[in-house]
């Protein structure tokens, strides 16, 4: 245990020091990898060991991404944050996002596409920005509404496509936004199993390659059907589970958590395992409740897996840069001193 004190220490005292990029005043060319200056060996072999360790991860949904200032780029994120969701992003980087993107990667974080993925063939439908029309989905997937076994093959389809992004852009893996229904998230006992197959597609195709597979779902009881549409076998497989928790502090939290161990009692010590609580920075008013959500342990005695943010992006202002979010990471994973 005395090596993971060590790196626990390291690693908390990496993000401390100001970030390893240049000054803003140097951000005047969109070039990702000119704002990076690579870390010590020592440093980034201290970093590498505190991912590996056991830890409580710090997790963001990263918006607005384009990788042409510090404030919009990876990079510009504290240097223990574990992994970002690039939420709204569908593919089709930049050269500077790549750079960026790679650079990331190379200290140890990870990032992921994610979006709300409601319907078959949703952002990535060839000729479409968004959801395309239900003809045209049809059409291009190869299924018929209604049909379930059609519906599970298009839906492989879709997910076999998801990989393909991420192998080709090296992005790490796929977090899907789980919140309303459409031809890929039905609420019936047997069209469920479209949303299922899809996520066993992905599964798949992800345990190949060694990328990750994450879903999200909002933080209260009355949206947890959505957790419920998941088969047991499903939820195990997934590496982690974003609550969208953004108006919970410590009770409202062991009440939330309370709720999801109700639906599935028999796998909850797993999926508490896997759960990160969130905050959002969207809305300055709910802001408070993330270095709450820091000190949160489930009163259940179970751990969870860290917490995040919604557009983490936004807690970039500040002297240093990311308050809220180094705060967070000291504070969930604090200095051990022999």
């Amino acid at each position: 245990m005395k090596g993971l004190k060590s790196i626990i220490f390291a690693a908390a005292a990496l993000i401390a020091v100001p970030a390893l990029v240049s000054s803003c005043d140097d951000w005047t060319d969109p070039k990702a990898e000119d704002f990076f200056t690579p870390p010590t060996p020592s440093y980034e072999s201290n970093l590498k060991d505190y991912f590996a360790s056991p830890h409580k991860v710090m997790f963001g949904w990263f918006g607005s991404w384009t990788a042409a200032s510090k404030s919009n780029s990876l990079i510009g994120l504290p240097d223990s944050t574990d992994f970002v969701s690039l939420w709204l992003c569908f593919g089709n980087l930049t050269p500077a996002q790549q750079a960026d993107l790679k650079a990331f990667q190379a200290r140890g974080s990870r990032a992921v596409l994610c979006w709300l993925a409601t319907n078959i063939g949703e952002n990535i439908t060839p000729g479409y920005d968004l959801v395309p029309p239900l003809s045209a989905a049809e059409e291009f997937w190869g299924f018929t509404q209604g049909d379930i076994p059609s519906m599970i093959e298009a839906a492989k389809k879709y997910a076999d496509a998801i990989a393909d992004t991420c192998d080709k852009y090296n992005i790490d893996g796929f977090d899907m936004d789980i919140e309303s229904t459409g031809t890929l998230i039905m609420g019936g006992q047997e069209s469920r199993q479209v949303l299922n197959e899809f996520l066993r597609q992905l599964r798949k195709r992800f345990d190949e390659s060694g990328r990750m597979l994450v879903i999200d779902i909002p933080g209260g009881a009355s949206w947890l059907h959505y957790y419920g549409y998941l088969d047991n076998d499903v939820v195990q497989s997934v590496d982690y589970i974003c609550w969208q928790t953004y108006e919970l502090g410590h009770s409202g939290l062991d009440n939330f958590f309370n709720y999801v161990k109700n639906w599935k009692p028999e796998i909850f010590e797993e999926v508490i395992a896997k759960s990160i609580v969130t905050a959002t920075f969207e809305r300055a008013s709910d802001k408070y409740l993330f270095p709450q959500q820091s000190t949160w342990e489930y009163s259940g005695g179970l751990p969870h897996a860290g917490q995040g943010a919604y557009h983490i992006e936004y807690d970039y202002p500040g002297n240093p840069d990311y308050p809220y979010v180094r705060q967070g990471i000291t504070t969930q994973n604090p200095p051990i001193h022999e």
